[in-house]
């Protein structure tokens, strides 16, 4: 449902909505991000491609967001802004996408930023292969912009590929895609980019992954994934409710073993990684209570064998497979699943925590 309680400053100009439709979206969440908002913006303006439509979704800020990016919007024809009470960066994203005309829409976090040419590579490999969505590489990368990891995706140019990263950084979708599934994000909720993507990954029509990164994630303590995780705000509901939407759309998926083992890579990620520590940035008291781990280790348990009661029998679960993906994640995937299927996950994780 749209939000109908909005000011949205529509400040391009008459020869920039004249035009055709703009090739890409941008849409970009800002809450009290001064700090970081105006290189977060600069990296979109000067990109190489030039029909870029920029939504700036004031989520409600009270430092001095709101002026940095009236400023930008009184510079630059092609940019709107819409103000609204704070709702969380979900509730911001899914407005973004209520007003967006592109052809193609991206997300970009306001305290991230983008290379230069990083929209128009995605773009053209989107039109190249007449993709429904695009999927690059990323950056992490502290305040000085010093590379912390460097995220790509184990392939040359295009084809299948098995390893996923659920978040929005680096990715592509067409903006009819979008609208056909009525994706939107998880209001309220940490991880809300997980079950959206769990979506758009999977019945994507000539879905092209490419070794290159330009999206640029700076890791802070400022941000939502350093902050201990709160049982409450995990999309539960929304992650199940994506996998039933996907296999009841079976005949659109492009690879039902590769949307089950991404479903065991993203429950042995969560389990034994998210909850316990922050993988960039040593943080105290970021360790989750053991209800909220044994709470997920059930959830797993429960999705797996009611949706995937084969799980074991997937062919890219193994520690010594020939498929591209880390070495860490084969490991884990293959012990999670024999832990899964032998009904230890709860207590192992136990003891895992207790160490």
């Amino acid at each position: 449902m749209k939000d109908t309680n909005l000011i949205i400053e529509n400040v391009m100009k008459k020869e920039f909505t004249a035009n055709a439709v703009p090739y890409i979206s941008i849409i970009i969440p800002v809450y009290n991000v001064e700090k970081y908002l105006e290189k977060c913006i600069l990296s979109v303006v000067k990109q190489t491609i030039q029909s870029v439509e920029i939504i700036l979704v004031n989520d409600g800020s009270t430092d001095s967001s709101s002026e940095i990016i009236k400023k930008y919007a009184e510079k630059y024809t092609n940019i709107r802004i819409v103000n609204k009470e704070n709702g969380g960066l979900s509730s911001a994203r899914n407005v973004g996408l209520d007003i967006a005309t592109g052809e193609y829409v991206t997300f970009l976090d306001s305290d991230d930023y983008i290379k230069a040419d990083y929209l128009e590579t995605l773009y053209a490999a989107a039109k190249k292969y007449d993709s429904d969505m695009v999927v690059s590489g990323q950056y992490k990368v502290d305040d000085d912009g010093k590379v912390l990891s460097e995220i790509l995706y184990p392939v040359k140019n295009e084809g299948n590929c098995i390893f996923r990263k659920m978040n929005i950084a680096g990715k592509i979708y067409r903006r009819s895609y979008i609208e056909k599934h009525h994706m939107r994000f998880a209001i309220g909720k940490t991880y809300e980019d997980n079950p959206f993507n769990f979506m758009a990954l999977f019945l994507a029509k000539n879905i092209i992954f490419l070794q290159y990164a330009g999206y640029c994630q700076i890791v802070h303590t400022g941000s939502i994934t350093t902050k201990k995780i709160d049982d409450r705000k995990l999309p539960y509901r929304e992650l199940e409710k994506s996998i039933r939407y996907v296999l009841k759309h079976e005949t659109e998926i492009n690879d039902k073993e590769i949307f089950e083992f991404t479903l065991i890579s993203f429950l042995t990620y969560f389990i034994f990684q998210a909850n316990k520590s922050h993988k960039y940035i040593k943080l105290e008291h970021r360790k989750s209570d053991w209800k909220v781990v044994k709470h997920f280790c059930r959830y797993s348990m429960y999705l797996l064998n009611k949706y995937f009661p084969k799980y074991y029998q997937n062919k890219y679960i193994g520690p010594c497979t020939s498929y591209k993906l880390p070495r860490i994640q084969k490991v884990g995937t293959w012990a999670f699943t024999i832990l899964c299927r032998f009904k230890m996950l709860e207590l192992f994780a136990r003891i895992y925590y207790l160490v």
